[in-house]
């Protein structure tokens, strides 16, 4: 009897320190499982905040850059042809910087933000023939085309504000 009751305290004993060992073995590698998806779900929401940054900072860039040409031209009507002239080389210095600011955006996208950005972008330029034409002749026709144009212009940032707000809110 003694000899059994060793062999079953001695088997007890083994099954204890087996079963602890794997308790133990899968205890760990559940943790470093939820380790591992906690470091994931952490990167992801770095990086997503990191391109919202971006993004927002390219969209606010672009979107002054657009009211500063709006703002520019809104004297103009009334002007001489060498006030025109000198109107002219100063919107194409601000289309310049439009440009440019397109050019971010275009690479931050979304594809929505950048088609209203490429329609700014475009009307700012039909803007520039329309001020050159009223640098060479300030008729009535002109003049008229110019402030049709700086309107249809300034319709086109509502879009783009709406575009970027909708791009800032996706998750």
């Amino acid at each position: 009897m003694p000899d059994n009751s060793l062999f079953v305290a001695g088997l007890t004993g083994v099954t204890a320190i087996a079963a602890s060992s794997l308790a133990s073995w899968l205890t760990s590698r559940g943790n470093a499982r939820a380790a591992r998806l906690q470091v994931d779900a952490t990167t992801e929401a770095q990086r997503r905040e990191g391109t919202r940054q971006t993004r927002r900072a390219a969209y606010l860039n672009l979107i002054e850059q657009a009211q500063v040409v709006a703002d520019g031209l809104r004297g103009v009507d009334g002007l001489s042809i060498t006030e025109c002239e000198a109107a002219l080389a100063a919107h194409r210095d601000r289309h310049q910087q439009l440009r440019r600011a397109v050019t971010l955006v275009d690479l931050e996208g979304p594809s929505a933000v950048q088609v209203a950005a490429s329609n700014l972008l475009i009307m700012s330029g039909t803007l520039a023939t329309a001020l050159a034409a009223m640098a060479e002749n300030a008729g009535r026709e002109n003049r008229r085309e110019f402030q049709e144009t700086l309107r249809a212009y300034i319709r086109l940032i509502t879009p783009l504000v709406d575009a970027a707000a909708a791009a800032l809110n996706e998750r």
